[in-house]
């Protein structure tokens, strides 16, 4: 066989490349193809991304090994008789937490709100104990659910299910701990913003706070497969369509993000911002990226000043009458 020395590509090898090239094109194309088709079965395949929960053994269940001295566990009932696992940390005043007093009140003083915290896509709420502990240290009784199939929670995740279980957590706040609406404060973070925005939007609460948020799974979606057409991401279901929600909270509202977040595009939780009615407060901390965010006392701070007023300002009276 004669060598190939004129410097051109054998047609073999032009061949080799011609079939690569088609089956790179075919493999960014047939998703394409296939959302255009029948969208929903692409809202169907997309559910191992949406999800990611991590189970939470008994014996690590205990709050206490979490950092949560004098937390327990307590479990709620979702509409349809899911039964889910949480924490339930009693609010207390940390005099050498310096975000303790940073909205303008002394530190001590009794507790006047309570918050929810929803967490993310992945894991469970161990990993969030120490967002929780500096929500105690701000005053706030705080309620840290685990959705379905997250942690002891039993069932199985899904858009409509975590919906109940954000009801569930709200109800138990109102029923067990006597939380009224208005001081409640309702926290999301990443896909918990769609979970709390819909409590928000169907309940009274007294402020609402999104972080690393976007306005719903088709759309952050879309950001992410640009080259898909449109209608690809026209589904009827995994949604968790929070932009949708935000006209009706009649609460205050604060969203944030950190600007290095790579996973959620800024323009995803600027348009929130933009959706939410006034008064809405927006946060940008230029060194947090979408997993440290909670991690950065910038947030802290402004979130410490977000919730420093009625009903959830500590009073200064009780303060003064402790103190004498």
């Amino acid at each position: 066989m004669r060598a190939n020395v004129s410097g051109r590509p054998s047609a073999s090898r032009v061949g080799a490349a011609a079939r690569l090239a088609g089956a790179v094109l075919l493999g960014l194309a047939l998703p394409g193809l296939i959302g255009m088709a029948f969208p929903d079965l692409l809202a169907r395949l997309a559910r191992p991304l949406i999800f990611y929960p991590e189970s939470l053994r008994e014996e690590e269940a205990d709050p206490a090994l979490w950092g949560l001295e004098g937390a327990e566990s307590v479990f709620l009932v979702a509409e349809d008789g899911t039964r889910l696992h949480a924490w339930w940390v009693p609010a207390r005043i940390g005099p050498d937490d310096p975000l303790a007093s940073a909205g303008g009140s002394a530190p001590a003083g009794a507790p006047a709100c309570a918050a929810v915290f929803f967490h993310g896509n992945a894991g469970n709420i161990a990993s969030r104990a120490p967002i929780a502990a500096r929500l105690s240290a701000l005053g706030l009784g705080v309620l840290l659910p685990d959705y379905r199939g997250y942690g002891r929670s039993s069932g199985r995740p899904s858009e409509e299910g975590l919906y109940q279980d954000g009801r569930a957590a709200y109800r138990y706040l109102r029923d067990v701990r006597s939380v009224s609406g208005e001081r409640l404060i309702v926290i999301g973070n990443s896909l918990g913003g769609a979970v709390a925005t819909h409590v928000a939007a169907e309940s009274p609460v007294g402020r609402l706070v999104l972080t690393g948020a976007f306005r719903s799974v088709p759309s952050l979606a879309r950001s992410i497969y640009w080259w898909m057409p449109a209608r690809a991401f026209d589904w009827s279901f995994n949604r968790f369509d929070a932009e949708s929600r935000l006209a009706v909270v009649s609460a205050p509202i604060l969203v944030g993000r950190g600007a290095r977040d790579v996973l959620v595009p800024r323009e995803e939780t600027r348009a929130l911002y933009e959706a939410a009615p006034e008064p809405k407060r927006w946060v940008e901390v230029p060194a947090a990226d979408h997993a440290d965010l909670w991690l950065r006392d910038d947030l802290w701070l402004e979130l410490a000043r977000f919730i420093e007023r009625p009903p959830c300002a500590r009073s200064d009276q009780h303060h003064r009458t402790r103190t004498r």
